[in-house]
Protein backbone atom coordinates (compact mmCIF):
# COMPACT_ATOMS: atom_id res chain seq x y z
CA UNK A 1 0.00 0.00 0.00
CA UNK A 2 2.59 2.77 1.01
CA UNK A 3 5.35 3.24 -1.75
CA UNK A 4 7.96 6.09 -1.51
CA UNK A 5 6.90 8.72 1.17
CA UNK A 6 9.27 11.35 1.61
CA UNK A 7 11.12 11.90 5.30
CA UNK A 8 8.71 14.25 6.47
CA UNK A 9 5.80 12.22 6.10
CA UNK A 10 7.45 9.45 7.99
CA UNK A 11 8.96 11.63 10.93
CA UNK A 12 5.01 13.03 10.80
CA UNK A 13 3.47 9.44 11.01
CA UNK A 14 5.52 8.90 13.72
CA UNK A 15 4.30 11.60 15.77
CA UNK A 16 0.79 10.08 15.01
CA UNK A 17 1.57 7.10 16.41
CA UNK A 18 2.98 8.46 19.42
CA UNK A 19 0.08 11.06 20.20
CA UNK A 20 -2.18 9.41 23.19
CA UNK A 21 -5.00 11.70 22.98
CA UNK A 22 -7.61 11.23 19.84
CA UNK A 23 -7.70 14.82 18.99
CA UNK A 24 -3.96 15.43 18.50
CA UNK A 25 -3.78 12.51 16.49
CA UNK A 26 -6.66 13.74 14.35
CA UNK A 27 -4.84 16.98 13.81
CA UNK A 28 -1.62 15.37 12.85
CA UNK A 29 -2.79 13.14 10.49
CA UNK A 30 -4.28 16.33 8.74
CA UNK A 31 -1.07 17.42 8.62
CA UNK A 32 0.06 14.44 7.74
CA UNK A 33 -2.23 14.58 4.30
CA UNK A 34 -0.71 17.42 3.70
CA UNK A 35 2.81 15.95 3.36
CA UNK A 36 1.72 13.16 1.53
CA UNK A 37 2.25 13.06 -2.27
CA UNK A 38 -0.98 12.21 -4.27
CA UNK A 39 -0.74 9.44 -6.86
CA UNK A 40 -1.75 6.10 -7.50
CA UNK A 41 0.62 4.35 -5.30
CA UNK A 42 -0.82 6.45 -2.40
CA UNK A 43 -4.25 6.63 -3.08
CA UNK A 44 -5.63 3.76 -0.61
CA UNK A 45 -2.93 4.64 2.45
CA UNK A 46 -4.90 8.31 2.25
CA UNK A 47 -8.18 6.86 1.90
CA UNK A 48 -7.73 4.57 5.10
CA UNK A 49 -6.03 8.14 7.31
CA UNK A 50 -9.03 9.60 6.27
CA UNK A 51 -11.54 7.06 7.68
CA UNK A 52 -9.32 6.44 10.88
CA UNK A 53 -9.46 10.46 10.99
CA UNK A 54 -13.43 9.94 10.82
CA UNK A 55 -13.60 6.90 13.39
CA UNK A 56 -11.59 9.04 16.30
CA UNK A 57 -14.07 12.25 15.48
CA UNK A 58 -17.14 9.97 16.67
CA UNK A 59 -15.29 8.24 18.87
CA UNK A 60 -14.90 11.78 20.51
CA UNK A 61 -18.54 12.96 19.87
CA UNK A 62 -19.54 9.42 21.46
CA UNK A 63 -18.00 9.87 24.22
CA UNK A 64 -19.15 13.83 24.68
CA UNK A 65 -22.98 12.29 24.29
CA UNK A 66 -21.82 9.97 27.22
CA UNK A 67 -20.96 12.33 29.11
CA UNK A 68 -23.62 14.58 28.77
CA UNK A 69 -26.19 12.31 29.64
CA UNK A 70 -23.71 11.22 33.05
CA UNK A 71 -23.74 7.78 32.75
CA UNK A 72 -20.70 4.88 31.48
CA UNK A 73 -21.57 2.86 28.55
CA UNK A 74 -18.84 0.29 28.06
CA UNK A 75 -18.07 -0.32 24.71
CA UNK A 76 -15.67 -3.75 25.88
CA UNK A 77 -17.46 -6.38 27.32
CA UNK A 78 -14.55 -7.86 30.00
CA UNK A 79 -13.54 -11.43 28.78
CA UNK A 80 -15.22 -14.03 30.71
CA UNK A 81 -14.75 -17.77 29.81
CA UNK A 82 -11.71 -19.55 27.55
CA UNK A 83 -12.90 -17.94 24.41
CA UNK A 84 -14.46 -14.77 23.22
CA UNK A 85 -16.79 -14.51 20.34
CA UNK A 86 -18.85 -11.74 18.33
CA UNK A 87 -21.96 -11.81 16.77
CA UNK A 88 -22.39 -9.43 13.93
CA UNK A 89 -24.43 -8.81 11.28
CA UNK A 90 -27.50 -5.92 10.32
CA UNK A 91 -30.07 -5.25 12.51
CA UNK A 92 -32.74 -7.98 12.25
CA UNK A 93 -30.41 -10.49 10.93
CA UNK A 94 -30.75 -13.26 13.99
CA UNK A 95 -28.02 -12.02 16.26
CA UNK A 96 -30.22 -11.67 19.67
CA UNK A 97 -32.30 -15.03 18.77
CA UNK A 98 -29.11 -16.99 18.28
CA UNK A 99 -27.75 -15.65 21.28
CA UNK A 100 -30.96 -16.23 23.31
CA UNK A 101 -30.95 -19.75 21.79
CA UNK A 102 -27.61 -21.08 22.94
CA UNK A 103 -27.02 -19.21 26.44
CA UNK A 104 -29.14 -18.04 29.79
CA UNK A 105 -28.68 -14.39 28.11
CA UNK A 106 -32.46 -12.68 27.54
CA UNK A 107 -31.64 -10.13 24.95
CA UNK A 108 -34.85 -8.39 23.91
CA UNK A 109 -36.26 -9.81 20.67
CA UNK A 110 -38.02 -7.34 18.48
CA UNK A 111 -38.88 -7.21 14.85
CA UNK A 112 -37.89 -3.00 15.29
CA UNK A 113 -34.91 -2.34 13.63
CA UNK A 114 -31.93 -1.79 16.32
CA UNK A 115 -33.71 -3.20 19.52
CA UNK A 116 -29.51 -3.81 20.20
CA UNK A 117 -28.08 -0.94 21.25
CA UNK A 118 -25.32 -2.30 23.77
CA UNK A 119 -23.12 -5.07 23.80
CA UNK A 120 -24.81 -8.37 25.38
CA UNK A 121 -22.92 -11.31 26.58
CA UNK A 122 -24.00 -14.88 27.34
CA UNK A 123 -21.93 -17.84 27.99
CA UNK A 124 -21.93 -20.88 26.41
CA UNK A 125 -20.62 -24.11 27.71
CA UNK A 126 -19.36 -27.18 24.81
CA UNK A 127 -16.53 -30.03 25.51
CA UNK A 128 -15.55 -28.41 28.82
CA UNK A 129 -14.56 -25.18 26.74
CA UNK A 130 -16.51 -21.76 27.87
CA UNK A 131 -17.12 -19.63 25.34
CA UNK A 132 -18.16 -16.03 25.73
CA UNK A 133 -20.88 -14.96 22.93
CA UNK A 134 -21.04 -11.25 22.35
CA UNK A 135 -24.06 -9.76 20.71
CA UNK A 136 -22.58 -6.40 18.98
CA UNK A 137 -25.11 -3.49 18.34
CA UNK A 138 -25.78 -4.19 14.59
CA UNK A 139 -23.69 -2.92 11.54
CA UNK A 140 -24.51 -0.47 9.24
CA UNK A 141 -23.16 0.47 5.91
CA UNK A 142 -20.70 2.79 6.38
CA UNK A 143 -18.68 1.31 9.38
CA UNK A 144 -15.19 1.48 8.00
CA UNK A 145 -16.13 5.30 7.72
CA UNK A 146 -16.94 5.36 11.53
CA UNK A 147 -20.58 6.32 11.02
CA UNK A 148 -23.18 5.28 13.53
CA UNK A 149 -21.41 3.89 15.99
CA UNK A 150 -19.34 2.02 13.75
CA UNK A 151 -16.01 2.27 15.84
CA UNK A 152 -17.55 1.23 18.88
CA UNK A 153 -18.48 -2.27 16.95
CA UNK A 154 -15.16 -2.76 15.93
CA UNK A 155 -13.46 -2.33 19.42
CA UNK A 156 -15.78 -5.23 20.40
CA UNK A 157 -14.60 -7.27 17.08
CA UNK A 158 -11.04 -6.54 17.65
CA UNK A 159 -11.17 -7.60 21.04
CA UNK A 160 -12.77 -10.87 20.11
CA UNK A 161 -11.12 -14.17 19.60
CA UNK A 162 -13.39 -15.67 16.72
CA UNK A 163 -16.76 -14.22 14.60
CA UNK A 164 -19.65 -14.89 13.78
CA UNK A 165 -20.92 -13.21 10.69
CA UNK A 166 -24.88 -13.47 10.94
CA UNK A 167 -26.84 -13.06 7.82
CA UNK A 168 -30.24 -13.23 7.24
CA UNK A 169 -31.92 -16.77 4.70
CA UNK A 170 -35.27 -14.95 3.96
CA UNK A 171 -33.49 -11.50 3.06
CA UNK A 172 -30.06 -11.62 0.65
CA UNK A 173 -27.67 -13.16 2.43
CA UNK A 174 -25.28 -13.10 -0.16
CA UNK A 175 -25.37 -9.37 -0.65
CA UNK A 176 -25.23 -8.82 3.31
CA UNK A 177 -22.04 -10.93 2.96
CA UNK A 178 -20.22 -9.62 0.63
CA UNK A 179 -20.70 -5.95 1.98
CA UNK A 180 -19.95 -6.99 5.36
CA UNK A 181 -17.06 -8.76 4.57
CA UNK A 182 -16.16 -5.74 2.47
CA UNK A 183 -16.25 -3.06 5.29
CA UNK A 184 -14.08 -5.69 7.45
CA UNK A 185 -11.53 -5.37 5.28
CA UNK A 186 -11.35 -2.04 5.06
CA UNK A 187 -11.30 -1.83 8.46
CA UNK A 188 -8.33 -3.98 8.24
CA UNK A 189 -9.85 -7.14 9.74
CA UNK A 190 -8.96 -10.61 7.99
CA UNK A 191 -11.62 -13.22 8.17
CA UNK A 192 -9.20 -15.35 5.67
CA UNK A 193 -6.02 -16.64 7.16
CA UNK A 194 -3.39 -14.54 5.03
CA UNK A 195 -0.13 -16.42 4.05
CA UNK A 196 1.67 -13.88 6.17
CA UNK A 197 1.16 -10.43 8.24
CA UNK A 198 3.33 -8.62 10.80
CA UNK A 199 2.42 -7.41 14.39
CA UNK A 200 4.85 -4.53 15.12
CA UNK A 201 5.32 -3.64 19.44
CA UNK A 202 7.43 -1.06 20.08
CA UNK A 203 9.81 -1.39 22.82
CA UNK A 204 11.85 1.19 24.87
CA UNK A 205 15.18 -0.78 24.66
CA UNK A 206 16.50 -3.31 22.75
CA UNK A 207 17.12 -2.60 19.26
CA UNK A 208 14.65 -4.58 16.53
CA UNK A 209 14.07 -8.27 17.24
CA UNK A 210 12.54 -10.44 14.94
CA UNK A 211 10.25 -13.31 16.01
CA UNK A 212 8.71 -15.89 13.26
CA UNK A 213 8.53 -16.32 9.96
CA UNK A 214 10.38 -15.19 6.88
CA UNK A 215 11.00 -12.15 5.05
CA UNK A 216 10.50 -12.39 1.00
CA UNK A 217 12.72 -9.59 -0.62
CA UNK A 218 14.67 -8.20 1.54
CA UNK A 219 17.09 -8.39 4.56
CA UNK A 220 16.47 -8.16 8.42
CA UNK A 221 18.91 -4.54 7.81
CA UNK A 222 16.32 -3.26 5.21
CA UNK A 223 14.08 -3.62 7.84
CA UNK A 224 15.41 -2.05 10.38
CA UNK A 225 16.22 1.03 8.06
CA UNK A 226 12.79 1.31 7.93
CA UNK A 227 11.75 1.28 10.90
CA UNK A 228 14.51 3.69 11.81
CA UNK A 229 13.08 5.64 8.90
CA UNK A 230 9.74 5.95 10.76
CA UNK A 231 11.71 7.19 14.24
CA UNK A 232 10.97 3.49 15.74
CA UNK A 233 14.56 2.45 17.01
CA UNK A 234 13.37 -0.47 19.16
CA UNK A 235 10.77 -3.24 18.41
CA UNK A 236 9.69 -6.88 18.36
CA UNK A 237 8.15 -7.44 15.05
CA UNK A 238 6.44 -10.31 15.00
CA UNK A 239 6.21 -11.88 11.28
CA UNK A 240 3.30 -14.76 10.96
CA UNK A 241 3.72 -16.58 7.66
CA UNK A 242 6.06 -14.77 4.76
CA UNK A 243 5.81 -11.44 4.04
CA UNK A 244 7.20 -8.55 2.19
CA UNK A 245 8.95 -5.26 2.92
CA UNK A 246 6.22 -3.49 1.97
CA UNK A 247 3.72 -5.32 3.75
CA UNK A 248 6.17 -4.36 7.29
CA UNK A 249 5.48 -1.41 6.07
CA UNK A 250 1.69 -1.39 5.59
CA UNK A 251 1.30 -2.60 9.13
CA UNK A 252 3.08 0.69 10.81
CA UNK A 253 -0.17 2.39 9.73
CA UNK A 254 -2.26 0.12 11.40
CA UNK A 255 -1.65 -3.84 12.02
CA UNK A 256 -4.14 -6.05 10.21
CA UNK A 257 -5.66 -8.74 12.42
CA UNK A 258 -6.85 -12.00 11.59
CA UNK A 259 -9.98 -13.48 13.13
CA UNK A 260 -11.24 -16.87 12.54
CA UNK A 261 -14.90 -16.57 11.52
CA UNK A 262 -17.91 -18.74 10.90
CA UNK A 263 -20.99 -17.53 8.60
CA UNK A 264 -24.69 -18.60 9.98
CA UNK A 265 -27.55 -18.34 7.86
CA UNK A 266 -30.35 -17.12 10.29
CA UNK A 267 -34.23 -18.12 9.71
CA UNK A 268 -33.50 -21.11 7.74
CA UNK A 269 -37.14 -22.79 8.70
CA UNK A 270 -39.03 -19.49 6.41
CA UNK A 271 -40.01 -19.47 2.75
CA UNK A 272 -37.09 -19.18 -0.20
CA UNK A 273 -34.20 -19.84 2.60
CA UNK A 274 -32.76 -22.72 1.74
CA UNK A 275 -32.23 -21.73 -1.79
CA UNK A 276 -30.82 -18.69 -0.14
CA UNK A 277 -28.72 -20.83 1.70
CA UNK A 278 -27.30 -22.84 -1.33
CA UNK A 279 -26.73 -19.60 -2.97
CA UNK A 280 -24.75 -18.35 0.51
CA UNK A 281 -22.50 -21.70 0.42
CA UNK A 282 -21.69 -21.35 -3.47
CA UNK A 283 -20.77 -17.74 -3.11
CA UNK A 284 -17.87 -18.12 -0.20
CA UNK A 285 -17.54 -22.00 -1.52
CA UNK A 286 -15.00 -23.65 1.57
CA UNK A 287 -13.32 -20.42 2.51
CA UNK A 288 -15.36 -20.37 5.57
CA UNK A 289 -17.40 -22.57 7.21
CA UNK A 290 -21.27 -22.09 6.44
CA UNK A 291 -23.94 -23.01 9.05
CA UNK A 292 -27.87 -22.65 8.82
CA UNK A 293 -30.08 -22.72 11.64
CA UNK A 294 -33.37 -21.70 13.22
CA UNK A 295 -33.87 -20.09 16.36
CA UNK A 296 -37.48 -21.13 16.35
CA UNK A 297 -36.86 -25.07 15.82
CA UNK A 298 -33.98 -25.81 16.78
CA UNK A 299 -32.23 -26.86 13.33
CA UNK A 300 -28.55 -26.22 13.21
CA UNK A 301 -27.96 -24.68 16.33
CA UNK A 302 -26.26 -27.81 17.36
CA UNK A 303 -23.32 -26.79 14.52
CA UNK A 304 -22.47 -23.86 16.19
CA UNK A 305 -20.16 -24.61 19.60
CA UNK A 306 -18.43 -27.13 17.27
CA UNK A 307 -17.49 -25.18 14.13
CA UNK A 308 -16.16 -22.05 16.96
CA UNK A 309 -13.94 -24.74 18.25
CA UNK A 310 -12.55 -26.00 14.82
CA UNK A 311 -12.24 -22.79 12.90
CA UNK A 312 -10.01 -21.25 15.95
CA UNK A 313 -8.09 -24.88 16.33
CA UNK A 314 -8.80 -25.42 20.20
CA UNK A 315 -7.59 -27.96 21.76
CA UNK A 316 -8.28 -29.20 25.56
CA UNK A 317 -5.28 -30.68 27.49
CA UNK A 318 -6.32 -31.85 30.92
CA UNK A 319 -3.35 -31.19 33.64
CA UNK A 320 -3.06 -34.20 36.76
CA UNK A 321 -1.10 -33.64 39.64
CA UNK A 322 1.30 -36.89 40.55
CA UNK A 323 -1.35 -39.65 42.11
CA UNK A 324 -4.19 -37.68 41.55
CA UNK A 325 -6.57 -37.57 38.94
CA UNK A 326 -6.74 -35.07 35.86
CA UNK A 327 -8.52 -31.45 36.42
CA UNK A 328 -12.11 -31.41 35.24
CA UNK A 329 -11.20 -27.86 33.38
CA UNK A 330 -8.95 -28.29 30.76
CA UNK A 331 -6.06 -25.75 29.42
CA UNK A 332 -7.64 -24.39 25.93
CA UNK A 333 -5.00 -23.53 23.83
CA UNK A 334 -4.48 -23.52 19.89
CA UNK A 335 -3.48 -26.15 17.65
CA UNK A 336 0.42 -26.37 17.86
CA UNK A 337 0.59 -25.72 21.61
CA UNK A 338 3.84 -27.48 23.43
CA UNK A 339 4.26 -28.52 27.05
CA UNK A 340 6.26 -25.43 27.59
CA UNK A 341 3.05 -23.07 26.99
CA UNK A 342 0.84 -25.48 29.40
CA UNK A 343 3.80 -24.78 31.88
CA UNK A 344 3.70 -21.04 31.32
CA UNK A 345 0.10 -21.08 31.84
CA UNK A 346 0.26 -22.88 35.03
CA UNK A 347 3.16 -20.89 36.45
CA UNK A 348 6.35 -19.45 34.75
CA UNK A 349 8.84 -20.81 37.60
CA UNK A 350 7.29 -23.92 36.63
CA UNK A 351 8.58 -23.87 32.74
CA UNK A 352 11.98 -22.74 34.71
CA UNK A 353 12.12 -25.59 37.03
CA UNK A 354 10.68 -27.76 34.03
CA UNK A 355 12.62 -31.72 34.00
CA UNK A 356 10.05 -33.59 32.09
CA UNK A 357 6.60 -34.13 31.28
CA UNK A 358 4.42 -37.45 31.54
CA UNK A 359 1.39 -37.39 28.53
CA UNK A 360 -1.35 -39.37 28.16
CA UNK A 361 -2.53 -39.11 25.05
CA UNK A 362 -6.49 -38.24 23.98
CA UNK A 363 -6.04 -41.32 21.65
CA UNK A 364 -4.39 -43.72 23.28
CA UNK A 365 -5.16 -43.47 27.64
CA UNK A 366 -2.89 -46.75 28.01
CA UNK A 367 0.10 -45.06 26.64
CA UNK A 368 2.06 -43.33 28.68
CA UNK A 369 4.87 -40.61 27.23
CA UNK A 370 7.80 -38.81 29.11
CA UNK A 371 8.87 -35.98 26.73
CA UNK A 372 10.23 -32.75 26.87
CA UNK A 373 8.96 -29.14 26.60
CA UNK A 374 8.90 -28.52 23.08
CA UNK A 375 6.32 -31.64 22.62
CA UNK A 376 3.39 -30.91 20.62
CA UNK A 377 -0.14 -31.72 22.46
CA UNK A 378 -3.35 -32.71 20.98
CA UNK A 379 -6.98 -32.86 22.00
CA UNK A 380 -8.01 -34.36 24.68
CA UNK A 381 -4.12 -35.18 26.03
CA UNK A 382 -3.77 -35.28 29.90
CA UNK A 383 -0.47 -33.70 31.26
CA UNK A 384 1.61 -34.28 34.52
CA UNK A 385 4.46 -31.96 34.39
CA UNK A 386 7.58 -32.91 36.85
CA UNK A 387 9.76 -29.84 38.06
CA UNK A 388 12.68 -30.25 40.08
Amino acid sequence: MVTNLPVRAKVKWAEVTAAKDPRDKIRLMREFLALCPRHKGTEKLIAYVKRRIAQLEEEIEYARRVKARSRHESLIIEKSGDVQVAIIGYTNSGRSSLLSALTNARPKISDRPFTTLKPIPGMLIYNDVRIQLIEVPPLTRGLSEGYVRGSNALSLMRAADCLIIMVDLSDDPVRDFMEITSELKESRILIEEPKGYVEIEKTDTGGIRIVGGRLLDSTVDDLRRLLVSYRIPSAIVKIHGEVTLDEVEDSLFGSYQYKPTIVIGSKIDLPNARENMERLKDSIGDRLPVIGVSCITGEGLEMVAPSILKAMRIIRVYTKKPGEPPSPKPVVLREGATIGDVASIIHTELRERFRYARVWSGLDRANVMKVGLNYKLRDGDIVEIHAG
